[in-house]
């Protein structure tokens, strides 16, 4: 929290390939949920991901069945691309969305 300096979440650029494309992922504590934060902390870490390293495209991976990270993702340039039907998901096996952001749709974004 930028009040209080207090850890309430990470957010991490992992799995990075040719440092050209990387995964995306994050988690917060449930007491912070929809207030709009993992919205606006996941924009800062896109625009310093494209505007500092060379990364052209970012994936990112969303249960479906969580409605809200869906829309976090959507709200911040993501495209679905597909879904994953009852594929593992960091340890869980479940459906779950694929999303792709280029640097391009990034800058398209951020001209607007």
């Amino acid at each position: 929290m930028k009040e209080t300096n207090k850890v309430i979440g990470m957010i991490a650029v992992f799995d990075i390939q040719n440092a050209r494309m990387g995964d995306i992922g994050y988690r917060v504590n449930p007491e912070y949920w929809s207030m709009g934060i993992t919205t606006e902390a996941l924009k800062e870490v896109l625009r310093f991901v494209f505007e500092n390293t060379e990364i052209e495209r970012l994936n990112g991976r969303v249960d479906v069945r969580n409605v809200a990270s869906n829309r976090v993702m959507e709200k911040c340039g993501f495209v679905k691309e597909g879904t994953v039907r009852q594929g593992k998901m960091v340890s869980v096996y479940c459906d779950y969305n694929i999303y792709g952001l280029l640097r391009e749709d990034y800058m398209s974004i951020q001209c607007k």
